[in-house]
């Protein structure tokens, strides 16, 4: 059974407002800094705008691709390859002005500086950009063939929480994310209070959270509580008490990690949840929520200032000038991408550590087992190229490279292509099993966090890992409260006829 989206006028007045955007957020701005402020060292300059253009162009091109699919916005490569990446770099965009601070300032255009790739020229460094936009868009290729070229198949339908009581559901969910809240305020306190807390993670979440992975996954059971709730019974959306924990749950995300881009998605994951349970998009919802989202960030990131400066929000807000904000969002942009790993590991990896062979992997195989247990577990691609590229210490930074650097680093070429064909065979089957479950509110949190939150980089694949492993950890409590909920229809009616009758 296809699930259609209603209102098609309004979704094709949205995909060309997220093509405007993306356009113009992507490697036009470098464009337009070149043409009104000139270029410095511009020796393959053209060469890389060219590639991160048609790569820009290639990553929207599900929005016109698929406009008159019956799935429209809520189709899986719509949502995994357009709308969670722009989400999830929305908070970049906002800290660098969507990457018009370079224009605006007036500079001109430079080749990227990386701190691993110092002693390459302006030109070798263009070239190498243009080789890393090149491997993205054959990424893109393979995904989209791996989805495209993958034979149907039929299969059963899910049983497990299939035709439940939902409102006895729905009490066991309330409960889970009641005590969360406990376990998150216990947690708080006994890193010294909120304050402390806050100003702890102003200075890096990393460093402050370092070790407590498994915890903090745990503690994300209340916005997957919430994600089953909303499929389940997307008739809830409206009720005083959904609507009460929605934002608790959402400030609860950013009260623990300090990450903006987790409160945000908290709205994002329940609002697909709803969606495809209800089978429609809020569009009038989702034109007042954007502005407020832009404005949440604002807000999010004076808290953070604050707590780096020592200073009250209203005093942050009050020394942040334009030109001050300006300065600083370009002089953050340009320490990221000078530690920034994925065009040194595609220029230089090759030669400074050979083809890892699958080496960064093993982060993700053995994700589950803890430090402590294991003292000389393998550290992730990020600590990797933080080692051989930046010499750090084992202990050291992490700084993240992307899977398509990644998959290059351990397989080259061959590996690009085989590991996001895989992907995109993925997005086709979850793909498939969503359609032969159109109301099975499980089957829908499954699709929902595969489309959104899998990947097949090592670090996706970690937090893919830990959200599956709580998601287990919340159907065993269910299955504790409820155990007739994972049990098949027919089970579920010879336990019924079996129990003895009061008497």
């Amino acid at each position: 059974m296809r699930r259609t989206v209603k209102g098609e006028t309004v979704p094709r007045l949205f995909q060309a407002a997220v093509l405007v955007f993306l356009l113009l957020t992507g490697a036009v701005p470098q464009l337009l800094q070149a043409l009104f402020n000139g270029v410095t060292g511009g020796n393959g300059f053209v060469f890389a705008v060219l590639t991160a253009l048609i790569y820009d162009l290639m990553r929207v091109a599900p929005l016109v691709v698929l406009a008159r699919h019956p799935a429209g916005i809520l189709h899986p490569l719509i949502i995994a390859v357009v709308v969670w990446p722009l989400l999830t770099t929305l908070p970049n965009l906002i800290d660098n002005f969507g990457g018009y601070a370079g224009l605006a300032s007036g500079q001109p255009l430079q080749a990227p500086y990386f701190t691993s790739l110092g002693w390459e020229s302006s030109g070798e460094i263009w070239w190498a950009v243009t080789k890393y936009h090149l491997l993205q868009i054959l990424s893109l290729i393979a995904l989209y063939s791996g989805f495209a070229f993958v034979r149907q198949r039929s299969g059963r339908p899910v049983s497990i929480l299939a035709n439940v009581d939902t409102r006895r559901l729905r009490s066991i969910l309330v409960g889970v994310i009641l005590v969360n809240f406990i376990g998150v305020a216990i947690f708080i306190q006994t890193r010294g209070g909120l304050v402390d807390h806050v100003m702890e993670l102003a200075y890096g979440r990393f460093r402050a959270l370092a070790g407590l992975g498994p915890l903090l996954a745990l503690f994300d059971i209340g916005a997957l509580s919430l994600l089953l709730w909303i499929c389940m019974r997307p008739q809830d959306a409206r009720s005083p008490l959904f609507l009460a924990l929605l934002p608790l749950v959402a400030a609860q995300q950013f009260l623990v990690a300090g990450s903006r881009a987790a409160t945000l998605l908290v709205f994002v994951t329940v609002g697909l949840g709803w969606a495809l349970s209800a089978r429609r998009v809020p569009w009038r919802l989702a034109v007042v929520l954007v502005p407020v989202a832009f404005l949440s960030f604002g807000a999010l990131n004076l808290i953070r200032t604050a707590g780096l400066s020592g200073t009250t929000v209203v005093e942050a807000a009050q020394d942040s000038s334009l030109q001050s904000v300006l300065e600083r969002s370009q002089e953050e942009f340009n320490l990221r991408q000078a530690l920034s790993g994925a065009v040194p590991v595609v220029a230089d990896g090759m030669r400074t550590t050979g083809p890892m062979l699958g080496y960064t992997y093993t982060g993700a195989i053995l994700a589950m087992v803890p430090r402590a247990v294991w003292e000389d577990k393998p550290r992730g691609p990020g600590s990797l190229y933080a080692q051989h590229f930046l010499n750090e210490s084992v202990e050291g930074t992490s700084i993240p490279i992307g899977s398509v650097a990644e998959a290059f680093w351990n397989f080259h070429i061959p590996g690009i292509v085989v590991i996001f064909a895989l992907y995109g065979y993925v997005l086709r089957r979850m793909y498939e099993v969503y359609n032969r479950n159109a109301s099975n509110g499980l089957v829908i949190t499954l699709f929902v966090l595969i489309a959104t939150q899998f990947g097949v980089g090592t670090d996706e694949l970690v937090a893919f890992q830990q959200n599956m492993i709580t998601l287990a950890v919340l159907m065993g409590i269910i299955a504790l409260f409820y155990p007739q909920a994972l049990l098949a229809p027919k089970a579920q009616a010879r336990r019924v006829i079996r129990a003895p009758r009061p008497t």
